[in-house]
């Protein structure tokens, strides 16, 4: 009764576990934007317009070492747009978000389809430093990044809002729910049965 126990929990494991994993977007790094519609992203830094990125060359919190920006909105003589997005495959309900709060006015806001989730207001330090925050809200399969801060003097070279990553977790599938449910209920089943038995 117990190897049946066992292989039920197994089993429950490979099929639920894949239905709850995490989206991860290491910007800069094709393997893993592959998979991803990404729209109106700046190049990636700093193998473009060279710069110190917060010093992510050197960074042991960034996978690849590689960034890619948001533009402001005056970007000269390319585009007036001052936002970014990504697509994934399902819809997100939270998303974890490593951005460069450095010399330029790093404000940005968040948006899960056209809803905002919330917005980061930067220090604007002569500092630079790397930092992960999260966002949540009504689930959307397209999150938008608006970087809101006043425009550098140096945006159109290196861009204004430096971010090396994005963690974004899907709405679990409903398949996926009603197989926990029913996977945790029959291991309960075979323990009470177990018991009354001995």
């Amino acid at each position: 009764m117990k190897k049946l126990i066992t292989i039920c929990l197994v089993v429950l494991l490979f099929v639920v576990t894949p239905a709850l994993a995490t989206y991860t977007v290491d910007l800069g790094t094709s393997a893993s934007e592959a998979g991803y519609t990404l729209t109106e992203w700046g190049p990636v830094e700093p193998t473009q317009s060279g710069g110190n990125y917060g010093n992510i060359a050197i960074d042991s919190q960034s996978l690849d070492k590689l960034c890619r920006t948001v533009y402001g909105a005056t970007r000269a003589n390319v585009d007036l747009y001052n936002w970014a997005k990504i697509v994934f495959p399902k819809p997100i309900y939270t998303v974890t978000i490593r951005h460069l709060d450095g010399i330029a006015n790093d404000d940005f806001q968040v948006y899960g389809g056209d809803i905002l989730w919330g917005s980061y207001t930067s220090n604007s330090a002569t500092n630079e430093y790397w930092l992960e925050t999260t966002y949540s809200g009504t689930s959307a399969a397209t999150l938008k990044i608006v970087a809101t801060g006043g425009s550098w003097w140096g945006l159109g070279q290196y861009g204004q809002l430096a971010i090396d990553r994005v963690t974004a977790e899907p709405i679990p599938a409903p398949g996926a729910i009603l197989l926990g449910s029913i996977g945790v209920g029959l291991v309960g089943w075979l323990r009470r049965r177990n018991n009354f038995l001995m």
